[in-house]
């Protein structure tokens, strides 16, 4: 507590503000002389009430703030759990909102809403990176059940094998039965408004009974002189038939494309597994729009799976009149069920308005 004292009073001791104690005042200010209580100065006429003394400043409390960052790090710790992953990602957005208020707090520390919203932004991160990973589980997993051994065994009276004959085995054929993928039509660009290159290729999978289980596809981006300049990777099952796998190059910089190479399983690599127990996917009418100056595009995909599937790619290609690529662009449905139709959309940028679009799905 802070001894105080009127300017009129005379030099003296007087109560220090703490029991007990005394304060020696000199007559203009108080020097640092303390005793205990026992011989108060005399002093002449009535001494008021010394004054209260000036409370200490407060240090400004950003409450709000580090209701933002707790907000912020529960949402973190919740996208990192699979289970909880929904709770995260409600969490992460309020504590991000909450940072973006607190930091603009007028004489208020900004240190927690900023950190707030760099843990809302890294969580958020982390919970698309878990996300994507259980999605290519669940669909490895789903191809995974597909797949059957077919053993039958030979025809025996009473149900019983002779002891001269082994069961009979339908063998499952070799995988040097497999032949390898076919490299079709490929095209590459630039998006002169970002920078950013991006490429299609056409990939047939020759082989009725086998898939590319996890399979994936790696396209790479030459200059003129040789030299490898980016690389972009794709990965997924490569079902039977002919499809399209699209992408972008992040990293060319100024460089120019002259030309690209397309790396792809090899037929050792391949899975045996009925077209009749495997599946496949249909697609539907695609309808083509305008809003300002893109294009909408929208369509549905159809299932004959036996299960559910979830985080299927739809990759597009825009042509032309001429039949030439100008454009590519993808996109994923949350889920297409079980013999069932699933409805997607995209808004397609830096294509012509009256480009032919083309849509094909993936694992």
């Amino acid at each position: 507590m802070t001894d105080s004292t009127p300017t009129s009073a005379p030099a003296g001791w007087f109560p220090a503000g703490v029991e007990g104690q005394e304060r020696y005042w000199d007559g203009t200010s108080w020097t640092d002389q303390v005793r205990p209580v026992g011989g108060i100065a005399t002093v002449t006429g009535a001494v008021p009430a010394p004054p209260t003394a000036p409370a200490p400043e407060k240090k400004p409390r950003n409450i709000l703030g580090i209701v933002a960052l707790a907000v912020a790090a529960v949402g973190f710790i919740f996208a990192c759990i699979p289970g909880a992953l929904i709770v995260g990602w409600i969490l992460l957005p309020i504590g991000f909102i909450l940072g973006i208020i607190a930091l603009f707090q007028k004489d208020k520390p900004k240190w927690q809403g900023l950190t707030a919203i760099i843990v809302s932004v890294v969580g958020t991160i982390v919970g698309v990176i878990v996300f994507m990973a259980l999605a290519a589980g669940a669909v490895s997993d789903a191809i995974d059940d597909s797949v059957t051994e077919e053993v039958g065994t030979s025809d025996v009276a009473d149900d019983e094998t002779s002891a001269d004959e082994e069961p009979a085995v339908d063998e499952e054929p070799a995988v040097a039965d497999a032949e390898d993928l076919v490299l079709g039509e490929t095209a590459f660009g630039v998006d002169m408004e970002s920078g950013m290159g991006w490429y299609a290729v056409e990939v047939t999978n020759p082989n009725v009974d086998y898939i590319f289980a996890g399979a994936g596809v790696d396209v790479e981006a030459y200059d003129a002189n040789g030299v490898l300049i980016d690389t972009d990777s794709t990965y997924g099952t490569i079902l039977s038939g002919t499809s399209w796998y699209v992408g972008d190059f992040f990293d060319i910089g100024s460089a120019q494309i002259d030309h690209i190479e397309v790396r792809g399983p090899t037929a050792d690599a391949a899975t045996h597994s009925p077209a009749a127990e495997t599946g496949s996917f249909t697609m539907g009418p695609i309808t083509t729009g305008s809003e300002y100056d893109y294009m909408t595009v929208n369509g549905t995909v159809t299932s004959n799976f036996s299960e559910d599937q979830d985080m299927v790619r739809i990759d597009l290609i825009a042509r032309d009149g001429g039949g030439k690529i100008v454009g590519v662009d993808y996109t994923f449905t949350d889920r297409v069920p079980s013999g069932g139709t699933a409805a997607w959309n995209v808004e397609f940028w830096m294509v012509p308005l009256d480009s032919k679009v083309e849509a094909y799905p993936h694992l």
